[in-house]
């Protein structure tokens, strides 16, 4: 049973349970979801971690986490230097408050502040691949800068049934058979995924409230560019004209009548991913050919893993993380890695 399946090499020695998702057809790859919500992979990982701290409230433990804390990409970050011959140091600062000092610093996101929060630092190389542009595409030869994509997620809750005639088509078109609750739209320039929150997470549908189900709609990168506003703010106006934009091209990818999803539909909420997805990968070669997957200056005792080093996915973040932190618990930090040169 494909639902009851556990991920051994998953996130946090497998505390953390991964599903895969039905696509309703034939796939080349596997897809996983994290069971309960993608939130329980972190706090997995972060149970791991605390596990090895003896008591947990000492200042001396190995492991801490500071949560809601704002490091401005102004100011937060400043490179000390070598101090006493004990290597790199670095000091961070949260509301012009100290947080501490480092010997070694990773910058873990992208972006406009992962660029800002670089920029007044020594370790120039480094920055220089943090620089990021913001467009729906990019040259067949990758690029010169990091490019990110925005894409609109649109989540609503629709009467129960409204979708499933639809999406019975993308499937074997059994009565009998599950239905498909994560599709990769293809046919609708506007749209790129389609996916059912409340049965992929197995929540039980109440008669009482018409089977409403949660759903989330992901817009194109081209769409979300065409109608890219503030998203800490975005206007009233220009939420009302993609969310309507969205359910149409909705209804057009599923050949369904116009207006039959809109009617349905309970509540929505309206989110811009500004700064999305990679549209191109900073990769280079290990000794033995492998990619590196992350990037590291011995110099000044910083470095930098995520999706646009390794593979645009919540899988290859992941990996780059991993791969990162294994090599800097092997002593092998006195090299740099990943820039042109090495």
């Amino acid at each position: 049973d494909d639902d009851a399946t556990e991920d051994d090499n998953a996130a946090a020695a497998a505390t953390a349970r991964l599903r895969p998702v039905r696509t309703g057809g034939a796939s080349s790859a596997e897809t996983y979801y994290g069971v309960g919500g993608m939130g329980s992979i972190p706090l997995a990982m972060r149970d791991r971690c605390l596990s090895f701290d003896a008591a947990g409230e000492n200042d001396d433990r190995s492991f801490r986490i500071r949560q809601d804390v704002w490091v401005s990409p102004s100011n937060g970050v400043q490179y000390i230097g070598d101090v006493n011959d004990d290597g790199p140091k670095w000091e961070l600062f949260a509301n012009g408050q100290s947080m501490g000092r480092f010997h070694k610093l990773v910058i873990a996101h992208n972006g406009k502040c992962a660029d800002r929060i670089m920029s007044q630092t020594p370790a120039k190389e480094l920055h220089s691949l943090l620089r990021t542009r913001f467009a729906p595409y990019v040259p067949r030869w990758g690029g010169k800068e990091m490019t990110l994509n925005s894409i609109y997620s649109l989540v609503f809750v629709a009467k129960g049934g409204c979708l499933d005639d639809a999406l019975r088509k993308l499937s074997s078109g059994s009565a009998d058979d599950p239905l498909p609750y994560t599709i990769m739209i293809k046919n609708e320039p506007n749209l790129r995924l389609l996916s059912c929150n409340t049965r992929k997470h197995k929540h039980k549908l109440n008669p009482r409230n018409d089977n409403s189900q949660v759903w989330t709609l992901l817009s194109s990168p081209q769409f979300g560019k065409q109608f890219k506003g503030p998203q800490e703010n975005l206007p009233p106006a220009l939420v009302e004209t993609v969310t309507i934009e969205m359910l149409t091209s909705l209804e057009r990818a599923l050949n369904i009548p116009k207006g039959t999803i809109a009617e349905a539909v309970k509540d929505v909420k309206l989110q811009l991913w500004g700064a999305a997805v990679p549209m191109n990968t900073w990769r280079t070669a290990a000794i033995d050919g492998r990619v590196d997957g992350f990037v590291y200056d011995a110099i000044h005792g910083v470095g930098a893993c995520g999706d646009w080093i390794l593979d645009p996915s919540i899988a290859g973040a992941w990996e780059s993380g991993r791969r990162l932190a294994d090599w800097i618990a092997r002593g092998e930090d006195t090299v740099s890695v990943g820039f042109p040169a090495t």
